[in-house]
């Protein structure tokens, strides 16, 4: 990771989704609902994200962000 792209994560204020092959990173959501091992819901503002796939967990969960790890199999943004 960049200088630049470390200042711009450490100054975002707004909602971000980051999505690799690997894991979701979400930063700056509202609220953590359900989750177990085959879905998560996480919520910001009027935006409803639903996580689905197997033998999902949750490795950090701080104020302002959750990563997400495991098969992901399926995203819906509402």
């Amino acid at each position: 990771m960049r200088l630049k792209d470390i200042r711009k994560y450490l100054q975002e204020g707004g909602f971000n989704i980051n999505i690799t092959d690997k894991y979701i990173d979400i930063v700056n959501y509202s609220e953590l609902g359900h989750f177990d091992s085959k879905s998560i819901f996480v919520y910001s503002n009027n935006l409803t994200i639903k996580i689905m796939g197997n033998d999902m967990k949750i490795t950090k969960l701080m104020n302002k962000e959750i990563l997400i790890i495991g098969n992901i199999t399926n995203i819906e943004l509402r």
